[in-house]
């Protein structure tokens, strides 16, 4: 399968008449026909007395559970969704039955919301263990040298939203997985672009917002749950969607027997929709394709930085780079004085703490990079 560029860039990304962008690890652009479901979701709500009529529901979200289900390697039943990646790691950081002194680890590069849920388990005793990670590279030996007999949980992202560095997450879990240590991993940075199995990272819990890298809006997270840890991850809430309890015919609450006990309230059912749409485009092209392509992207781009004698901050040796890529001129003066001159110049991309930091997606073409360059050079 084969990237159909022109297809992309003008019928389903057509801003790329108006500017190159490569701010997909920030936030992306809809797709035509994720925008077009969204308007279409928009005009039935405004006629949903026709919904009630047909007794239809609002939206079934059994296919879209099948689907993500297939593109992670795991049962529909250990996946549903929750409002953000922040909620996804607070529901794992909550539902461990914490005792005082035990532990949780993660490297201190982490996303600073993905961070907080651990932070707030101090007050009960937690010991939060923070690994130094210098320019966000994660060193996977030093994490594992943290982990001792009271530690409960790992928490890391696939890839990290600064430095764009892949972590071998298979290694870590190779670790946590016999000790009982739950690995909760944030892939909002690498699900869509990057293939992401979680048989083969022995990840209890893994949680991707849908607004990045998946095309999607804010307002849902794809949220899996292994099964074989759901009796010891207690829901820390409760609601209307997490228990099969009847009404209040009963007082003892009964959980639901698969992930959907983490999902308290309704779906933001218009998140899904935009979802749908843009994982069937997602599909459409391949993920693996779409890795390669972005690979090649960067391929193209780092000779140009390095010609114009910038630093490139992210990790490039095989295993550890990632579809996101950051460079700095080495003063962060100077990189926010460059970024504001390159969105001048219809140039999109984001201002990190290890630089520049940019993100193609499927639709970007080799006319992007070049603009990139040109527009740095004139810089």
């Amino acid at each position: 399968m084969s990237l159909d560029l022109r297809y992309l860039r003008t019928h389903e990304f057509p801003l790329t008449a108006e500017c190159a962008f490569l701010n997909h690890a920030a936030s992306s652009p809809l797709p035509r026909r994720s925008a077009d479901a969204l308007r279409h979701y928009a005009d039935h709500a405004q006629r949903k007395h026709l919904r009630y009529k047909a007794g239809a529901p609002d939206h079934d979200c059994g296919p879209l559970r099948r689907t993500l289900a297939d593109v992670i390697k795991c049962d529909p039943s250990e996946i549903t969704f929750v409002p953000s990646t922040c909620d996804g790691v607070a529901i794992a950081a909550g539902g461990i039955d914490w005792k005082p002194g035990d532990n949780v680890v993660l490297p201190e590069c982490e996303y600073p919301g993905a961070v907080y849920p651990w932070l707030n388990l101090i007050r009960r005793g937690v010991e939060v263990r923070m690994m130094p990670a210098p320019n966000g590279l994660v060193d996977v030996d030093a994490l594992l040298g943290r982990i001792d007999g009271r530690t409960r949980a790992v928490s890391v992202s696939h890839v990290e939203w600064s430095s764009g560095y892949l972590v071998d997450v298979g290694r870590i879990g190779q670790v946590t997985r016999p000790r009982g240590i739950l690995l909760v991993v944030d892939a909002i940075q690498s699900l869509g672009v990057t293939p992401v199995d979680v048989q083969q990272m022995q990840a209890d819990v893994l949680v991707a917002g849908c607004y990045k890298m998946l095309l999607g809006i804010p307002g849902a997270a794809v949220f899996y749950v292994r099964r074989d840890v759901m009796p010891r991850l207690l829901p820390d809430r409760a609601g209307q969607e997490s228990v099969q309890t009847p009404m209040l015919a009963q007082p003892d609450l009964v959980w639901k027997d698969d992930a959907m006990r983490y999902q308290v309230g309704s779906d933001c059912t218009a998140a899904l929709v935009v979802l749908e749409s843009s994982l069937e485009l997602l599909l459409e092209s391949g993920v693996e394709q779409t890795h390669s392509h972005i690979l090649a992207l960067l391929d193209r781009l780092i000779p140009g930085l390095q010609r114009l004698g910038l630093t490139i901050t992210s990790a490039l040796a095989p295993g550890t780079r990632s579809t996101i890529l950051s460079f700095a001129t080495g003063d962060a003066a100077r990189d926010e004085a460059l970024h504001k001159r390159l969105l001048e110049q219809s140039v999109i991309l984001s201002l990190r703490p290890h630089g520049l930091r940019v993100a193609p997606h499927l639709y970007n073409a080799s006319e992007d990079i070049d603009r990139l360059v040109a527009a740095l050079n004139a810089a």
